[in-house]
């Protein structure tokens, strides 16, 4: 049997890590003529990541494309699909930012099955499979625990988890800890972790991880203490933002800003090489990431990327302080040892002069 070979480009967040590897992990029952390769990468880089691709000798071998939990900015990414994938490429997105650039190719874009219910880009994945021909051949509690852990996924990708009045305590804690056990793991590990998730299933793995769950969670409530006793306050483009550096946890700690803040609009956080913004409704942060970091998201949760290393920035502050503070010490140094006739009134030091000459 000669297989499809689809190329999956995706984010390399719980939710970008989700879509594909859904795709996946039924891909013995539902698609045993297909092969898929999977490449993540972060955000606004889904063009030159194509591209570079697209140019390499392996491109040719590949019969489909899909693009999920990113849209492409650039037009001629999507000609470059049409001419060379025809109407064998898809886009699996559920950011607003994006909406209008895939409502052009509606065609090749997947859409939510209830439209009631905030998507992430694996809700899109699940409601896209149970429309495939082999869908039922799933067992029927594979397919329960699989539309289980998509839910998590989707869950807290769009924040549901917290802002969803409807959603019960134990699912809410189950969202928050599968997010929390995605990120303690290193990137080139990310794979792994989510496909052992889909084949255990919540439950087991669950119980199987009690102990780093709990230790993950009392780690967080110090990390949020102690990092949100540094939130600079101010106003950005007419709007009132609380901003502070941070490195992980970075939704949480925007949204415990906000909580804490409620005098201020949006949160910004600052990690190395990226910024997170959520807001409370009182901006569109989509738009404002889109702006003034090429990035992009939703009207309350956002981010994009940085121009400046704020690490190295802090370093050079810290280096050009040190600096003055060495020059200052040794300005008062040279103060205190100068001499007598260096702080006298030229007449009377030549008086003194005069007076303790040696003969």
């Amino acid at each position: 049997m000669v297989k499809r070979l689809i190329k999956l480009f995706s984010h390399n967040d719980l939710d970008g890590f989700g879509a594909p590897l859904l795709l996946k992990t039924v891909q013995p029952t539902m698609f045993g003529d297909v092969e898929f390769d999977m490449t993540n990468c972060g955000a606004g880089r889904i063009d030159e990541e194509f591209a570079h691709w697209l140019k390499s000798p392996e491109a040719g071998r590949f019969t489909d494309v899909y693009i999920m939990d990113m849209t492409p900015d650039s037009e001629y990414t999507f000609q470059q699909l049409n001419e060379n994938f025809a109407n064998h490429w898809l886009v699996f997105d559920h950011h607003e930012s994006e909406e209008e650039l895939r409502n052009k190719y509606a065609a090749n874009s997947v859409t939510p099955a209830n439209l009631a219910v905030n998507p992430s880009t694996a809700s899109l994945a699940w409601d896209w499979l149970t429309q495939q021909p082999h869908f039922n051949d799933l067992p029927e509690e594979r397919r329960q625990d699989l539309a289980y852990l998509v839910e998590l996924i989707r869950a807290y990708d769009t924040w549901d988890w917290q802002n969803d009045p409807e959603m019960d305590d134990e699912e809410r804690t189950a969202a928050d800890d599968l997010d929390q056990l995605f990120w303690f793991y290193p990137l080139q590990d990310s794979e792994d972790f989510v496909m052992d998730v889909f084949s255990a299933g919540w439950q087991k793995y669950r119980e199987a991880n009690q102990l780093l769950i709990r230790t993950l969670n009392e780690r967080r409530a110090k990390y949020l203490k102690s990092h949100l006793k540094d939130v600079l306050k101010a106003e950005l483009d007419g709007h009132q933002f609380g901003i502070v550096y941070a490195s992980d946890y970075k939704s949480e700690i925007a949204h415990e800003l906000l909580d804490q803040n409620p005098d201020v609009d949006a949160a910004l956080v600052i990690s190395p090489v990226s910024v997170s913004l959520r807001s409370n409704g009182k901006l569109d942060v989509a738009k404002f990431a889109e702006k003034y970091f090429g990035g992009g998201g939703h009207a309350d949760a956002a981010g994009g990327r940085l121009s400046v290393n704020p690490i190295k920035v802090g370093e050079q502050a810290v280096a050009d302080e040190l600096a003055q503070t060495i020059k200052n010490q040794a300005d008062e140094k040279k103060q205190e040892e100068s001499t007598l006739a260096d702080n006298l009134d030229p007449e009377v030091a030549a008086k003194m002069a005069a007076l303790f000459k040696k003969d």
